[in-house]
């Protein structure tokens, strides 16, 4: 077993906001919000408030610069609740901003609560439908304890539907939780904490086209700003597969590669000759870099798998194997960093939507899309959430759609579970200014095959890495994949891994 005590693991990371402190927690910090509101923090998780007469910003989690990479949790809030601001004009001073975090808002009249820009510090809240008194947490687990709420039925349906016990990697739709008092936060929307409202307030206005060049630059320009302002404050981990997201965040990180550790977990199900395992341990040691395989086991200490179990309702039990191997190698000393969120820009849902139903989906399509076929649960949270989304200008129903279904959804979910696992999780993807520069480039530099502009990421920051194939068939084993597409140096480079893992 780690030496992490599992009790400092049981809801790491997480927070209770409402009109009382959480007494249960004796040993969590607790903060004042105003008069009325009072939060409840892990003590692992960061909290800065700063104060400015009668305003205040207060932040959970970490906030990171592109433009500022040397500024601190404390400087950028600091700047920020000495700007004048009001609470309907504040959150596009956010856009620039990376790391996973929320920010509570108080203009002296109003306080609202608004979180990273694909929502992966996570808010779920009480519905005043059902319950009178406002709560909100990092999971609904946390606010049906205080009511002892007890699961949906419906929602029990839907969990217990084939459509989700063939998916390990489930999720559910919309705003749905467990719990019919308790709704998810989805990213681009904000709460109002005196009225319990939660409401749309992005996208304001029509995203701005970009020539091919201009979207080019000022993407490299903002993944290398975040990327610094993340390894001045953090000792990171890239994860790294043989996927395309990755290997942009291994581009974007040249000058500053000295300074990370790099890893790639071995799940329970691969061989060591799956691509995702093999292409980092053929190119990493090229570039002069060590890769840190991790392997899962089957076997999980008992004590781990009850907090793992116990931290969110209805966990995906698959992710216990790897949070507990990356828990005992890391020991929480590093901050991982995912390619996640890449995949919003990249065209990844229309593949499954007739090219005539692109800019009139229905809601079997959405549902279709989060593979839970005609599950009525989920086809009816799904046309709420198309009758919901109100004016787009000209954003593409679909893009919206993967932004906050399934990772504002599916992929928040997840950090949380690994916040067991590692110290915090950073995506770099995670970037409002980001999301949107790719968004405004033509659909064919950022669709499938050829995905043109972030090849041209790679091929701009670090040339070297397209050497090694990117993706070269999941299903292939590792003879094929050198074959078919690598040179004969890397075979010899193949030939030196098998060789290290037979002795």
């Amino acid at each position: 077993m780690t030496s992490m005590e599992p009790h400092n693991l049981l809801y790491r990371n997480q927070f209770v906001l409402g009109p009382a402190f959480m007494e249960s927690f004796p040993h969590w910090e607790k903060l004042s919000i105003g008069s009325s509101l009072k939060l409840t923090t892990h003590p692992d998780l960061n909290v800065y408030r700063a104060i400015n007469n009668d305003r205040s910003i207060t932040l959970l989690g970490f906030i990171v610069d592109p433009e500022n990479p040397s500024r601190t949790d404390a400087e950028i809030i600091d700047h920020l609740v000495n700007t004048a601001f009001n609470s309907e004009t504040f959150f596009e001073k956010t856009f620039r901003f990376g790391g996973r975090w929320i920010l509570i808002i108080n203009d002296g009249q109003k306080v609202i609560l608004f979180n990273d820009p694909t929502g992966l510090r996570q808010v779920f809240h009480t519905d005043s439908k059902y319950v009178e008194e406002f709560w909100c947490a990092s999971q609904p687990g946390m606010i049906a304890q205080i009511f002892d709420l007890e699961m949906d039925k419906q929602a029990v349906a839907f969990f217990n539907s084939y459509e989700v016990r063939k998916n390990p990697e489930f999720r559910f739709p919309y705003y749905a939780s467990p719990y019919k008092e308790i709704r998810h936060m989805l990213p681009n929307h904000s709460l109002d904490l005196q009225s319990a409202l939660c409401r749309r307030i992005w996208p304001t206005h029509p995203l701005e086209k970009l020539s091919f060049e201009e979207a080019l630059d000022k993407s490299l320009r903002i993944l290398k700003g975040l990327m610094r302002a993340a390894s001045n404050r953090y000792e990171l981990a890239l994860s790294l597969t043989a996927g395309l997201d990755s290997r942009i965040i291994l581009a974007v990180s040249r000058e500053i590669s000295d300074k990370l550790s790099y890893m790639t977990v071995r799940q329970i199900d691969r061989s060591e000759e799956d691509p995702d395992v093999v292409i980092p341990s053929i190119l990493l040691p090229q570039l002069g870099l060590k890769h840190n395989l991790i392997k899962s086991s089957k076997i999980i200490d008992e004590r781990f798998m009850g907090v793992f179990l116990k931290n969110v309702p209805l966990p995906h039990s698959i992710y216990a194997p790897y949070a507990y191997a990356i828990l005992n190698y890391f020991q929480q000393k590093k901050i991982v960093v995912t390619g996640s969120a890449c995949e919003i820009a990249r065209w990844s849902e229309r593949s499954h939507v007739p090219e005539a139903r692109w800019n009139s989906v229905t809601p079997f399509d959405l549902s279709k899309i989060q593979r839970m076929g005609q599950n009525r649960f989920a086809v009816d949270h799904f046309a709420s959430w198309l009758a919901d989304l109100g004016e787009i200008y000209n954003f593409n129903t679909l893009d919206l759609f993967d932004w906050e279904q399934g990772h504002g959804n599916w992929l928040a979910m997840c950090q949380l579970e690994f916040d067991a696992a590692w110290k915090e999780i950073f995506t770099p993807f995670n970037c409002r200014s980001l999301l949107t520069t790719l968004l405004s480039v033509e659909d064919q530099y950022r669709k499938p095959p050829g995905y043109e502009i972030f090849r041209e990421m790679i091929m701009q920051s670090w040339p070297q890495l397209l050497d090694v194939p990117i993706n070269p068939g999941k299903k292939k084993n590792l003879v094929t994949i050198t074959k078919r597409y690598t040179p004969a140096f890397i075979k010899k480079s193949i030939k030196r891994f098998r060789q290290k893992e037979g002795s």
